[in-house]
C-alpha cells in the first residue's frame, strides 16, 4: 500500500512539471525577447554613428536613421507596456475566480476521497490477505470437520480465496461446486444457481453437480427454476431410474409444480422406501392428496398411513438414506412460537383443518422454508417450536439462518400452498442466535 501512495505522489510531481515548465519557459522566452529587442536597437544606433564618422552618410541621414531607431525603440516599449497591462488585468479576473474555483473544488474532492474509499475494496483485499494466511484452518472449519459455529463471514472469506483461484483456473468444475454450496450455505441462492450451472457446463456428466444444481433451482422457488429443477432430475432419472434419491426429489419438485402425473408415477415407485411416520411422507401425502391422488396410491404397503401430529415437511437430503425422520440437528437455534387468534377472526377459525407454521429466510428472500411444521388445527393458543430438526434440507436450515420471517397459516386442507378464505399471520426480520427464543405470533389476516 504504501509503494501506491509513493507511486501516486511521483505521477502527481510529474504532472505538475509538465504545467509549470512551459509556463515558467515562456515567461524566460519574454524577458529575453525585451532585452534583445533594446541591445539591437542601440546597437544599430552605433553603426550608424560610426558609418558617419567615416564619411560613408552624411550627418543629415545619421540624425534622420537615429530618429527612426529612437522611434522604433519607444513604439516597442509602448507595445510591451500594453501587454503588461493586458498581463496583469488578467491576473486579477484569474484571482476573482479563485473563490469560485475553490469552492468548486471541494465538493469535487470529498466526492473523488469518498469514491475513493468506496469503490477501492480495500476491505476485500484485507479479507482475501486473511483468508489466504489462514487457509488451512478455513478448510478444516468448513469442509473437513465442519463446525457448528461457523460463521457467515469465514464462508465469506473462503468465498474469496475460491474465486480468486477460479480466477485463475476458470475451468476447475470442482472449484465452482465449491462455490456454489458456500452461497448455498450462506442463503445467497441466485449466486449458487450460477455456480452450479458454470460446474455443469464444465462438467456435465457430473451427476453430484447436477443433483446440486437442481436442489439450488428449487431454493429460488420460482415457477422458471422449478421448471429447470424438473428438467435436470428428470435427466438424473433417466440416467439412473433405480435410484430412489432422483425419483424422490423429482416427486417433490413435481408436486411443486402441481405436475400430477409426473408426481404420482415417481411417487409410487418409491413410496415403499419411505417410512409411514417420517415427515417428509407425511408432507407429500398432504401434497399429493391436494392434487387429487387417491388414498390407495398414498397408502404404505403394510403400514399405518395416518399423519401425527408433529409432522414435519422435509426434502432428501444428500444422503443416500430416504428412510426415517428429519436430521437429528442440535435444536440450540429456533423458536418457542406462542399462537393465538385475533379477536376479529375468531369466528372465521373451521371447525377442523390444519394448522402449518414454518420460517423462511428474510435475507436471501427464498421460499423454501427453513423449517415447518403442520398439526391438525388445534385449540388456540398453541405452542409449536421450530427448530433445524424441521429443516427440508440440512444445508439449507435455521441452523445457518440470521434473519427470518414466521408465518402460521390455518389452512382448511393439508396443501401448503395459500386458498382464499384461511387465515394466517406472520413476524417479519425475527433475528435467530443461539438459543430457543420464545416469540409470540397472532393470527389476524384473512387471506384474499
Amino acid at each position: 500500500m504504501i509503494s501506491f501512495y509513493l507511486y501516486a505522489a511521483l505521477f502527481a510531481a510529474v504532472a505538475l512539471g509538465f504545467i509549470v515548465y512551459p509556463w515558467m519557459k515562456d515567461r524566460n522566452a519574454k524577458k529575453r525577447f525585451e532585452v534583445s529587442n533594446t541591445n539591437v536597437i542601440k546597437q544599430r544606433i552605433e553603426e550608424i554613428e560610426r558609418e558617419a564618422s567615416e564619411g560613408l552618410i552624411d550627418p543629415d541621414e545619421m540624425q534622420t536613421a537615429i530618429n527612426e531607431m529612437k522611434v522604433a525603440l519607444v513604439e516597442e516599449s509602448a507595445f510591451h507596456e500594453i501587454r503588461e497591462k493586458e498581463a496583469i488585468n488578467a491576473s486579477l479576473s484569474a484571482k476573482s475566480a479563485k473563490l469560485p474555483l475553490i469552492i468548486g473544488a471541494i465538493p469535487a474532492i470529498i466526492a473523488a476521497v469518498w469514491v475513493y474509499f468506496d469503490a477501492n475494496q480495500l476491505s476485500g483485499l484485507e479479507d482475501l490477505v486473511d483468508a489466504t494466511n489462514n487457509i488451512d484452518e478455513l478448510s478444516q472449519r468448513i469442509l473437513v470437520q465442519p463446525a457448528n459455529d461457523v460463521q457467515p463471514e469465514e464462508f465469506n472469506k473462503y468465498a474469496l480465496v475460491i474465486r480468486q483461484q477460479l480466477r485463475k483456473n476458470p475451468n476447475d468444475a470442482t472449484g465452482w461446486q465449491w462455490l456454489g454450496r458456500l452461497r448455498m450455505s450462506l442463503g445467497q441462492t441466485e449466486e449458487a444457481v450460477s455456480a452450479f450451472n458454470k460446474a455443469l457446463d464444465i462438467s456435465p456428466e457430473s451427476e453430484d453437480i447436477r443433483m446440486k444444481y437442481a436442489q439450488a433451482l428449487m431454493m429460488v422457488g420460482d415457477e422458471e427454476n422449478l421448471q429447470n429443477a424438473k428438467r435436470q432430475v428428470g435427466y438424473l432419472v433417466q440416467i439412473a431410474p433405480d435410484n430412489r434419491n432422483y425419483r424422490l426429489l423429482l416427486t417433490v419438485v413435481a408436486a411443486q409444480l402441481n405436475d400430477s402425473e409426473t408426481a404420482f408415477t415417481n411417487f409410487a415407485m418409491i413410496k415403499d422406501q419411505l417410512s409411514a411416520n417420517s415427515s417428509l411422507y407425511q408432507s407429500l401425502v398432504g401434497q399429493l392428496r391436494a392434487m387429487g391422488a387417491s388414498e390407495d396410491l398414498l397408502a404404505l404397503n403394510g403400514q399405518d398411513n395416518a399423519a401425527p401430529s408433529n409432522a414435519t415437511v422435509s426434502v432428501p437430503s444428500e444422503s443416500n438414506d430416504t428412510k426415517g425422520t428429519a436430521s437429528d440437528s442440535s435444536e440450540v437455534r429456533g423458536f418457542d412460537i406462542t399462537i393465538s387468534i385475533a379477536d376479529a377472526l375468531i369466528n372465521k377459525v373451521p371447525t377442523s383443518g390444519f394448522l402449518i407454521v414454518f420460517a423462511q429466510d428474510a435475507v436471501s428472500g427464498s421460499r423454501v422454508p427453513l423449517a415447518v411444521k403442520k398439526i391438525a388445527l388445534p385449540e388456540f393458543p398453541v405452542s409449536i417450536r421450530l427448530s433445524p430438526k424441521d429443516a427440508m434440507m440440512p444445508s439449507l436450515s435455521l441452523k445457518n439462518a440470521e434473519l427470518v420471517s414466521i408465518t402460521a397459516r390455518i389452512s382448511f386442507d393439508e396443501d401448503v400452498m395459500t386458498s382464499a378464505g384461511e387465515l394466517q399471520g406472520s413476524l417479519a426480520q425475527v433475528k435467530v442466535n443461539d438459543s430457543i427464543q420464545s416469540v409470540s405470533l397472532s393470527i389476524n389476516e384473512e387471506v384474499k
